[in-house]
Order: C-alpha cells, then structure tokens, then sequence
C-alpha cells in the first residue's frame, strides 16, 4: 500500500513537471519571456501615442520614488537629466522597480530595488 502511493507522488510530480515545461515552452514559442512579465509582449502593440503615453507614465512613477528619497537637489538635477536619457525597455524596468519600492517604502528589499534603479539610472 505505501509503495503505491509513493507511486502516485512520484507520477503526480512528473505530470506537474511536463505541464511546467510544457507552460514555459509555449511561452517561449510565443516570444514571451518569462524575466520580461506578461506584460513585455504588449509595448510593441502600442501606438506611438500609447508609447509616449506609458513613457510619461513610467518616467513619472520613477521621479515620484527618487525625489521622495533623494533629498539632495543637485542630485536630483543630474538625476532627471540621466532619466531623460533613458530608453523605454530600461524606463519600464526602473518604474516597475518603482513600482515596488512604493509599495514597501520600509523594508530591505525595497532599500535594495532602489539601488538597483540608482545604478540602471547612473550607469546607463
């Protein structure tokens, strides 16, 4: 009796493992990568208005997070130019970061995500 159902944990897992690898390589058929979110198949699909649009969005989303930690308004300065300077995969990427950090202001990992959207900022 044991043995079969160590049979049946063993056959569940092998089915959850192929319905799995078999998620993923559809995702990967459709272009979809998995590190990019959902999300990183409708920028393409935007018209150049909508584009302009999530830029503006994103670019806001980001300044709102760096001038509530960034005091400092020589700073701030350099870092509105450089977030000007920024391409729209690397803007999304900074505002979703953002987007994180606003939601736990508080926490660890939100102090790390903001340095991570320091260093995107400065070394881009």
């Amino acid at each position: 009796m044991r043995l079969l159902r160590k049979q049946g944990t063993v056959q569940r897992a092998i089915r959850t493992g192929a319905l799995f690898i078999l998620f993923v390589m559809t995702l990967a058929v459709a272009g979809v990568s998995p590190a990019a979110g959902l999300s990183g198949t409708a920028a393409p699909f935007l018209t150049r208005a909508g584009q302009e649009l999530a830029h503006r969005a994103d670019l806001r989303k980001v300044l709102l997070v760096v001038e509530h930690r960034t005091k400092d308004e020589k700073v701030l300065e350099k870092m509105r130019d450089k977030l000007a300077t920024l391409g729209d995969r690397e803007l999304h990427l900074a505002a979703s970061l953002c987007e994180r950090i606003a939601r736990d202001d508080d926490s660890a990992g939100a102090d790390f995500a903001f340095s991570i959207v320091t260093a995107l900022i400065v070394l881009s």
